[in-house]
């Protein structure tokens, strides 16, 4: 019974949290109200993202069985400011850094603490951890319709005071829940001398590769939808809330595959899922909405397969001992991995004014993905041969 409560409690705080995927609802009213690019109006959401990976290491450094639950409060805490600040300052310098660095910082801190719980207490804590993380990937099937509908009948800014608002009465009591109660003690360590830092580089690379992917047209699916197809905003503001069903389903489902399956075969599943997803873009273009959404709904399950891999990855290859700071290290991929989707597809898009271009950048990256794969198995056989 706990177990399950507990569960239940981590995807609502992941739920809430999992605001950041519904940047792209936002981005249109940030380019009028502000007055900026393409490029610029990503800046928030690639800083957000930067700096939640930046803290998710920072935090993991300093992350125990004693401290969860004041971490937790500390993170909730910077969320609430961000958006408060974001409402109180009617320039987009402070946008970037209320919803860029606070809100991302404390996503940051709070993210990896029940993700951390479950890998202490449970052995075959995939499925557990997909769970849980489902919360975040489904968060835009509440939030994006929500703040559509906020923007629409208030404006950017009352939304901004909104969600501070709500931050402040639904994060912080649930920061008193994060408590690491009979947590072992004693661990194995026997995968980490196994396997060494080669391993770890090869698997960091696979994760930026893939978060760059999935970040990238996460950031984009509203303009890809409105602006560059022609679709109403009505019907991409339900497609993005489809897509999130997407990334939060693809968690248990490959927290499932992993524990069974193994973390070689799921990462490569993944990316043929990737690759699919590529080809359905280039040869529709937009002209049926049902490929449109099939081909990008592909790409935010993805990214939900991804981040469910990563803690279960580091757990299988480097144990529990080490796991809060291997974690946190492999999570700043995630932080590169936005500033690259963003600043890339930005400009890309800026220039070209198309998106063949874009599905050209990932095709690149999914090729480079399947050779790193490759190496990687290499040298997991390897170490299991020696």
């Amino acid at each position: 019974m706990k177990t399950i409560f507990f569960l239940l409690a981590g995807f609502i705080m992941m739920l809430l949290m999992g605001t950041v995927y519904a940047w792209s609802v936002f981005r249109s009213e940030v380019e009028m109200v502000y007055t900026v690019s393409t490029l610029q109006s990503g800046t928030p959401y690639m800083v957000s993202l930067f700096f939640y990976a930046l803290f998710m290491m920072i935090s993991g450094k300093k992350l125990n069985d004693y401290n969860t639950r004041k971490l937790a409060f500390i993170g909730f805490l910077l969320i609430g400011l961000g958006w408060l600040l974001s409402f109180t300052f009617n320039n987009f310098l402070m946008l970037v850094i209320s919803y860029g660095v606070l809100i991302g910082a404390g996503v940051g801190i709070v993210y990896g603490i029940p993700i951390y719980i479950i890998n202490k207490k449970y052995q075959r804590s995939g499925l557990y951890t997909g769970i849980i993380l489902s919360g975040f990937g489904a968060s835009p099937l509440v939030t994006a319709p929500l703040i559509f509908r906020l923007i629409n009948e208030f404006s950017l800014h009352q939304t901004f005071l909104i969600m501070s608002i709500m931050s402040a009465l639904i994060f912080l009591p649930m920061s008193f829940l994060l408590k690491c109660e009979s947590c072992p003690k004693k661990t194995n360590t026997v995968e980490y001398v196994r396997y060494n830092a080669k391993t770890f580089y090869l698997m960091y690379i696979i994760f930026l590769l893939g978060t760059t992917i999935g970040l990238m047209v996460i950031g984009l699916s509203y303009q890809l939808g409105t602006f560059y197809y022609g679709f109403s905003s009505e019907n991409v503001t339900f497609m993005i809330a489809l897509f999130a069903v997407f990334n939060g389903i693809s968690r248990p489902i490959f927290g499932w595959i992993i524990d069974k399956k193994g973390f070689i075969f799921a990462i490569k599943l993944s990316v043929w899922f990737i690759l699919l997803a590529t080809i359905i873009g280039v040869i529709n273009q937009g002209q049926y909405v049902i490929l449109f959404a099939l081909s990008i709904g592909i790409y935010w399950f993805n990214l939900g397969a991804f981040l469910v891999m990563m803690p279960s990855g580091i757990k299988s290859f480097f144990g529990t001992t080490f796991y809060a700071k291997f974690y946190g290290k492999m999570f700043t991929s995630y932080g590169i991995g936005a500033i690259i989707g963003t600043i890339v597809s930005g400009v890309l898009l800026d220039l070209f004014h198309q998106t063949n271009v874009l599905y050209g950048f990932i095709l690149l990256l999914v090729s480079i993905l399947l050779i790193v794969i490759y190496r990687l198995n290499n040298v997991i056989d390897n170490n299991i041969l020696n």
